[in-house]
């Protein structure tokens, strides 16, 4: 029978194989198995001594028997075993410390190594449970740190409390709304809003009428001689009305301003 030429003849790779190839860098312009194939099929390489050839199957044995199912133990996972496919982009224990391999044979060493310390670990787990545990008894049958009575229930909303109580604050890292905060400032987070909600409980006492609100005096205005001195002028940036100010000029804020009401002296 003779053989289709569009079907590439054996030994070859199939696309998609990650292994390594020697010479295949240096040849091109054929397709990934005629490539493959010239190169399996030469007789340099066919004689070569190399311990394992890409085109024999090479069967690993497994790193170390396990006492218990893979299901039963704490790294349990089926996929890590001796015959690793390069490829696999799992993360393989204790991998990082074997290079200059073949990818099957560093995962191989790994595993052996990974298991080597589970049994290691596993005896001082043992060992530490045969050591007998002696009783701790208490240094005197009274208490060292009596408890304060408490006279409010613990976890009470600082809302709650009374002001003059010590826990009346929130810790720092609250992000809640805390009322009369903002104009609190320069000072640690539990003071001020300890602050705020003393001043809080105030405004809301006053408004439900269980503290007399303070009252309101009007301010007394002063009489006009007391702001437009007559032998001295005004401080710059003064920010109030000066009569007939707008009319003069050449002269300092404070020249300018003195007695701007133009009495008799």
């Amino acid at each position: 029978m003779v053989q289709s030429t569009l079907v590439t003849p054996a030994p070859y790779h199939l696309p998609g194989y990650l292994g390594y190839v020697p010479q295949f860098k240096f040849k091109i312009g054929g397709t990934y198995g005629q490539t493959t194939h010239s190169i399996l099929d030469t007789s340099d390489y066919l004689q070569s001594k190399m311990p394992y050839r890409v085109i024999k199957e090479v069967k690993f044995q497994e790193p170390l028997a396990r006492s218990k199912p893979a299901s039963q133990e704490g790294w349990s996972n089926t996929k890590l075993k001796g015959s690793m496919v390069p490829g696999y982009t799992g993360y393989v224990p204790k991998g990082q410390h074997f290079f200059g391999q073949r990818y099957a044979q560093a995962c191989d060493n790994a595993l052996k190594s990974f298991e080597a310390d589970l049994i290691v670990k596993e005896k001082s787990e043992e060992t530490l449970k045969m050591v007998p545990r002696r009783p701790l008894t208490p240094v005197s049958k009274a208490n060292a740190y009596p408890a304060k009575p408490r006279d409010f229930q613990y976890g009470t909303s600082p809302y709650r409390l009374p002001n003059n109580h010590d826990e009346k604050y929130f810790l720092s890292g609250y992000t809640g709304f805390v009322p009369q905060a903002r104009q609190l400032l320069a000072k640690s987070y539990p003071v001020i809003t300890h602050e705020a909600l003393t001043l809080h409980q105030d405004v809301q006492d006053r408004v439900r009428g269980k503290v007399e609100a303070p009252r309101m005096t009007r301010a007394k205005t002063a009489p006009p001689g007391a702001i437009y001195a007559r032998k001295s002028g005004l401080i710059p940036n003064y920010t109030g009305h000066v009569p007939s100010m707008k009319f003069k000029y050449g002269r300092t804020y404070g020249a300018t301003t003195v007695n701007a009401l133009n009495q008799s002296i």
